[in-house]
């Protein structure tokens, strides 16, 4: 079995899928692995929380902040009790505590905020001396390994290929997109020093992603006239977690385990 397939736990998935579209369950998952590969001592910061489900899972009976900037999503993430106190509001503007932190986790937030370098400089200020960040962040190549693409590429269309990476990165507004290299020159530049850039997530689970891309598009819809992805969320463990589960390692252990898809950005403070 592919080392992939190891990426995705039945028991984080069961509690993800209920409340998620498949293609997003797969993706956090992923992370909650490897972000329990490293302390996250409280209090923590989860920038981007949205509705809580991520900290309720991954940080439990440890002090947490939230911030999010859609109102909606703060509201679901004042429900889900996973946090001390949520923030509605832009991290790039908000206030917040300084020196107060011990850890910052953006899981896949960053990328959305144009101006990046002040909302690192926000978050680099409200860690105390020492405090570390971890960044999930997209490879800029993330796309490249779409079945699609592939594809594309391998029929001599590669203008097209491109042209489709480039659009789905439109879709899911990724103001930032670079190698390692480059994501070490934005966190540092805001004054973070930077203690790694490490490669995580598969091109498996860009695959299983894209499997599930579109029929995960109904969640979207679903959360743009209800504020959740989903309905009846007892009824969708009961009836769709074990087959779908079933169906994302089978596609994950046919699939290429090396990390291809995100880097886990890691940084401090400067300080003892």
């Amino acid at each position: 079995m592919a080392r992939s397939a190891g990426e995705l736990s039945r028991a984080d998935f069961d509690r993800y899928f209920p409340f998620t579209p498949t293609a997003l369950a797969i993706k956090e998952c992923a992370r909650l692995t490897v972000l329990r590969r490293h302390e996250c001592p409280g209090p923590i910061l989860d920038v981007g929380c949205g509705d809580g489900l991520f900290a309720n899972i991954a940080f439990q009976g440890a002090e947490v902040w939230g911030i999010d900037i859609n109102a909606a999503e703060g509201r679901w993430a004042v429900a889900s009790r996973a946090y001390s106190q949520v923030i509605i509001g832009d991290v790039t503007r908000a206030t917040l505590p300084h020196g107060f932190f011990s850890t910052c986790v953006a899981n896949c937030s960053l990328e959305h905020v144009p101006q990046i370098e002040l909302a690192l400089r926000t978050i680099g200020q409200s860690l105390k001396p020492g405090g570390k960040v971890y960044l999930f962040v997209p490879n800029r190549e993330w796309t490249r390994h779409f079945v699609s693409t592939r594809l594309l590429s391998r029929l001599g269309a590669k203008r097209a290929a491109a042209a489709l990476g480039r659009a789905v990165d439109r879709v899911f507004k990724h103001y930032h997109l670079y190698d390692a290299d480059g994501w070490r020159r934005v966190v540092s530049s805001a004054g973070l020093e930077v203690l790694a850039v490490d490669p995580v997530l598969s091109t498996a689970t860009t695959v299983a992603f894209e499997v599930f891309l579109l029929p995960s598009l109904a969640g979207w819809v679903n959360k743009q006239l209800t504020t959740r992805w989903t309905n009846f969320p007892r009824f969708r463990r009961a009836l769709f977690a074990a087959p779908a589960y079933a169906l994302v390692r089978a596609i994950l252990s046919a699939s290429d385990p090396a990390p291809t898809a995100e880097f886990l950005v890691i940084a401090r403070r400067a300080g003892e």
